[in-house]
Order: structure tokens, then C-alpha cells, then sequence
């Protein structure tokens, strides 16, 4: 395995995490995925693969993400590549909000990512080129107020990636923002958005379709790839120029 790229995708039990796990591991990557709730789809889609292992992580849970870390080390002995994917959303506004879905907003998009980063970075050393891709949103520069808690961690996720690009450097550690535009993916699922709705964000989008877990993994794909070596701290937006669109 010493020959190969090894990744770490959070949150891969679905959707982009998935896809991305998924997208590397057919490009021959090592890839560690990890699941929190969704173990039966996580076996289904990784466990005959065998370019892939399934961790249990839970990101609110400092044990556990130094047990993950751990379980890398002894499989892989080194990373390559981490990507934290891992979210959760809460469609609540402020004045309805409770402190606890705040604090899982919070711990699951921000302290994951840090923690994960930090127990990562022995492992990330070893390698003589690596990577950090975390997956943001376009919602840490704007105003969300139905979703206050997802944009205010997403604008502290994306400092913090910023200052891990410049802090991280000279270990020779990239890091990077992946923002992915409107992505049908079982997230969305609460929110009862049916064909005609993704039709109607499609035809929105300048390109005229939605994003797909396909072209964020294209995208991290490229960032660690030797080609990309000399990228550092890009903010990259994957959702066909919407973040341009005046309205």
C-alpha cells in the first residue's frame, strides 16, 4: 500500500462523501471512509470494495476521532489525502433555535474539521506531498437566516482553512475549500424538494443543471494531484457560476 495515494473521506455513507470515496478508490486510492448513523449504507456501497475500509466516527467525540485516526496508522501507516465532509443542517431561525442544535451545528462542521486535522497531521507529515480538502459552502459569506448555525460555522470552517493553508505549509500540506453547488444528494430529502423542484434549480444555474457528487470528487481529484502542486488555499466553487449571479 506504501506505493498508493491513501485518503480519509468523513461523512461517506452518502452522497457527495460517498461519491467522493467512491470517484478515488476507482482512480486507485486507498480510501478510509467513515459513517456516524448510516452503517447499513455504508456496507453496502464499500464493504466488498477492496480498496476501501469503513470506520465508525463520531466527530463530536474527541475518542473517537483519535481512535479513527489510529486505526489509519495501523492499516496505512500514512495519508495522503483527508477530506472533511462530514455536515449537518437545521432549517430553524434564530429565535426557534435550540442550544443544542447550535453546538452539533458547530461540532460536527467546525470542531470535526479541527479535530480531525490535528490528529491527521502526524500521519499527513509522512507524506512527502498531501492534502487537505474541506468541503464549505458558499453560505460562509452570505446571510442564511434560516439556517443561521450552518453559516456561521461555515464562516468559521473556511478562516480556519485559510489559516491551516499558510500554517500547514511548510510541513508541505496543502490545504484547500471545495464549495459544491446544489447537489441531489439524501440531505436534502427533509426538505421535500421533488423532481419539478430540482428541475427548476437546474434551469436557475448557468450551466443549466445541478452539481453532482462526481464533479466535487473531479475537483479534489485535481487538487492532489501533481498538477495542483502549487495551489494553495483556493477557495473553489463547484456549482456552475450560481455564487456569480446577482439573484
Amino acid at each position: 500500500m506504501e506505493s498508493r495515494r491513501v485518503a480519509l473521506v468523513t461523512g461517506s455513507s452518502r452522497g457527495i462523501g460517498a461519491g467522493v470515496a467512491r470517484f478515488l478508490s476507482d482512480r486507485g486510492y486507498f480510501v478510509h471512509t467513515t459513517y456516524y448513523k448510516d452503517r447499513d449504507l455504508i456496507q453496502k456501497e464499500f464493504a466488498k470494495n477492496p480498496n476501501a475500509r469503513i470506520h465508525y466516527l463520531d466527530l463530536q467525540d474527541e475518542k473517537s476521532v483519535r481512535n479513527t485516526i489510529e486505526s489509519v496508522k495501523k492499516l496505512s501507516g500514512v495519508l495522503h489525502l483527508l477530506v472533511n465532509n462530514a455536515t449537518v443542517d437545521y432549517n430553524i431561525p434564530i429565535e426557534k433555535m435550540d442550544i443544542e442544535d447550535w453546538d452539533e451545528t458547530f461540532d460536527i462542521r467546525v470542531r470535526g474539521t479541527f479535530l480531525m486535522t490535528k490528529y491527521a497531521l502526524p500521519l499527513l507529515k509522512k507524506a512527502q506531498r498531501s492534502t487537505i480538502v474541506n468541503i464549505t459552502s458558499s453560505w460562509a459569506n452570505e446571510t442564511q437566516p434560516s439556517f443561521p448555525a450552518a453559516a456561521a460555522a461555515e464562516a468559521a470552517k473556511m478562516n480556519f482553512t485559510k489559516t491551516s493553508a499558510v500554517a500547514l505549509a511548510r510541513y508541505g500540506i496543502r490545504t484547500h475549500s471545495v464549495n459544491p453547488g446544489v447537489t441531489r444528494t439524501p440531505l436534502w430529502d427533509p426538505w421535500g424538494v421533488d423532481d419539478k423542484g430540482w428541475e427548476e434549480m437546474a434551469k436557475n444555474n448557468p450551466l443549466g443543471r445541478n452539481c453532482t457528487p462526481e464533479d466535487v470528487a473531479r475537483v479534489i481529484f485535481y487538487l492532489d494531484s501533481e498538477d495542483a502542486a502549487y495551489l494553495n488555499g483556493e477557495e473553489i466553487y463547484v456549482n456552475g457560476g450560481n455564487h456569480l449571479r446577482s439573484s
